[in-house]
């Protein structure tokens, strides 16, 4: 069913405007966190069983090279408290995060990374230990123990970290700041999903209503220009009365990343957080150059948004608008769910399968309310379903999510499928391969079967938004990252003043000359965004954009091949390194190839706009 509004909104207008309490939700459209633990009894119990087998842990240092055996043992016993530890935590988190208000969970979860700390604490000798036994030991190791065997790329990957693994006694240290390291990211999201206040807007009805992110968002497309930026200054104020108080949070931050780069020896933040996944740094530096070199197709699209919604000046809060509002469109949630089955038919029945389980399954935490943790997830381990939150706020974005996390949801459940536990996780560079994907298949599908030409004028704009927001709008948060950091490297403290007037030089760059930017609240963005604690994340959503553009128009080309060496990518967990992982699928992104690819299908795009219009 095609709909404009979504009914849970028009409850909660209704209600005077706020989100609906949780338990006002219907419960089908509830994730079910009991497949995991029944209660919170049952999650203490789980607790203070993994707390006993700590010290037995710790007990082993020293035992590794006595024998294979007692090597593997070591191996299977850290493991399976890990695995304890992930489903304590996930729990943890999906009850924190349906109310944030929820002072118990909030502490439970707490709790959990607090254990997560001393589980860090009482296996942090086990690199450095592994380090010490000299290769021709190993060796002799890996002969007498034959189940050792699997491990063969895990032992790889640690002797890769050589350089940078410390003495046990040093990695016991950085292990114990591990809870200190994560306070600059906690104090942001307790303040961003918890003690943030909005305000209140006048929506396109004439109806007042309380600002919530996902309203924000609705908002920022709205038609009514007014609505647009009535909802752009409140939010942005809301970030903006605390700017200095976050400046200080963020460099905080970054000077915890200088801190641990430096401690293990990395030429540069930037080289220590990519380290983990075996990602050269010329990857983010192509990335950068690479989009940086050609603006100019962006500059093209916004002086295309210029003329076509006849705004002069084009302000920011206008980027987001539809140039073709009048056929917008969007679904339901559970007509949706329908469409993106029939979408994903290119991956085979058992993909399909798969995700038509998980819909029904509990997985799925659709609506927003009250207290709800903001945005949208996908978060599972080896051991429990791949669970999503949404904050359906009924537009056609909200489906784009849904098939978004659904990539990811079976991404975990397809390598945790054919993968024993070592391998049964996955980077986030691959990671975002899987999720981008499934949005390009949403998009070819909704593409081939609309033939209203205003409808496909929406989605050809959409699609437009989407490599928008996906490449270039990320590229620009990367530079920003880099550049912070390397100021930080420099000793520099970050202020509000100095990285508003840094952000103001980036969107400058990259949207260019035909669009007019507030000078008090432009800058302020970057205040609000999650991901800048994430340590250099978000580069991997436009290199996977990259990769997953060229492996969609291989699997819609048809062939059983292509779609089996794409389910390769998603079988392989972490088995092979993120670069060559995706070579799999035939797609190479040390070269500079994938990206100029999706640059060009940009234009190409906006030659396709033009083009109707012409006609």
């Amino acid at each position: 069913m095609w709909t404009e509004r979504s009914a849970l909104f028009d409850d909660q207008d209704d209600a005077g405007g706020s989100p609906l309490e949780r338990d006002r939700i219907e419960a089908r459209y509830k994730w079910r966190p009991g497949l995991i633990y029944p209660d919170w009894a049952a999650w203490d119990a789980d607790f203070a069983g993994l707390e006993s087998l700590l010290p037995g842990l710790a007990a082993r240092q020293g035992t590794l090279a006595d024998s294979g055996a007692a090597l593997l043992a070591a191996i299977e016993a850290t493991h399976d408290a890990r695995r304890r530890l992930e489903r304590l935590l996930i729990y943890a988190n999906l009850r924190s995060d349906e109310d944030t208000r929820v002072g118990e969970n909030t502490a439970r979860k707490g709790r959990a990374s607090s254990l997560a700390v001393r589980y860090a604490e009482a296996v942090s000798w086990f690199e450095s230990e592994v380090l010490e036994i000299a290769p021709d030991s190993l060796a002799a190791l890996f002969t007498a123990e034959a189940g050792l065997g699997l491990y063969a790329h895990f032992f790889d990957n640690i002797h890769r970290a050589r350089a940078h693994t410390l003495p046990a006694e040093q990695e016991a240290l950085l292990a114990g700041a591990g809870l200190m390291a994560r306070g600059a990211g906690q104090v942001f999201n307790a303040f961003d999903n918890a003690d943030l206040k909005l305000g209140e807007v006048v929506d396109e009805q004439g109806l007042r209503v309380t600002l919530t992110k996902a309203r924000h968002q609705k908002f920022m497309k709205s038609a009514d220009r007014r609505v647009r930026r009535d909802s752009y200054e409140m939010f942005l104020d809301a970030y903006g009365a605390m700017q200095n108080t976050l400046a200080a949070n963020l460099d905080a931050n970054v000077k915890n990343h200088v801190f641990y780069a430096q401690a293990r020896r990395h030429e540069g933040t930037l080289e220590a957080a990519l380290h983990p996944d075996g990602v050269p740094p010329s990857v983010f530096h192509a990335l950068v150059e690479s989009v940086g070199a050609q603006t100019d197709v962006i500059h093209r699209y916004t002086a295309l948004k210029k003329r076509v919604l006849a705004l002069d000046p084009l302000h920011e809060h206008d980027l987001a608008a539809p140039l073709f509002a009048d056929g917008e469109f969007s679904f339901d949630y559970d007509d949706a769910c329908a469409m993106l089955l029939e979408a994903f038919a290119p991956l085979g029945p058992a993909y399909v399968d798969a995700v038509r389980g998980g819909l029904a399954g509990g997985w799925i935490d659709v609506h927003e309310n009250a207290g709800k943790r903001s945005g949208g997830y996908s978060s599972g381990s080896y051991d429990t379903p791949p669970f999503i939150l949404l904050n359906w706020s009924g537009q056609l974005g909200d489906t784009f999510t849904l098939a978004h996390e659904l990539g990811h949801s079976l991404h975990t459940w397809l390598a945790s499928h054919h993968q024993p536990y070592v391998y049964g996780d996955y980077p986030i560079f691959t990671a975002e391969v899987a999720s981008t994907f499934n949005e390009l298949l949403t998009m070819d599908h909704l593409l081939r079967t609309t033939d209203d030409p205003r409808r496909r004028l929406y989605l050809l704009d959409y699609h437009l938004s989407q490599i928008n927001n996906t490449v270039f709008r990320q590229t620009m948060f990367a530079e920003f990252e880099l550049r912070i950091h390397q100021a930080g490297e420099q000793g520099e403290t970050l202020t509000a003043p100095w990285l508003n007037a840094l952000y103001l030089e980036l969107l400058r760059k990259y949207w260019g000359p035909q669009v007019e930017f507030d000078p008090d609240r432009s800058p302020l963005t970057w205040s609000r965004i999650p991901h800048f604690f994430y340590n250099f994340y978000v580069y991997q959503y436009a290199t996977a954009y990259s990769a997953a553009v060229a492996l969609s128009r291989q699997v819609l080309r048809g062939g059983a091949t292509a779609r089996e060496q794409y389910l390769d990518i998603l079988r392989s967990g972490c088995s092979r390194y993120p670069v060559e992982t995706v070579r799999l699928g035939g797609v190479d992104l040390a070269s500079p190839g994938p990206m100029r690819d999706v640059i060009a299908l940009f234009g190409e795009l906006v030659d396709q706009v033009e083009a109707l219009l012409e006609s």
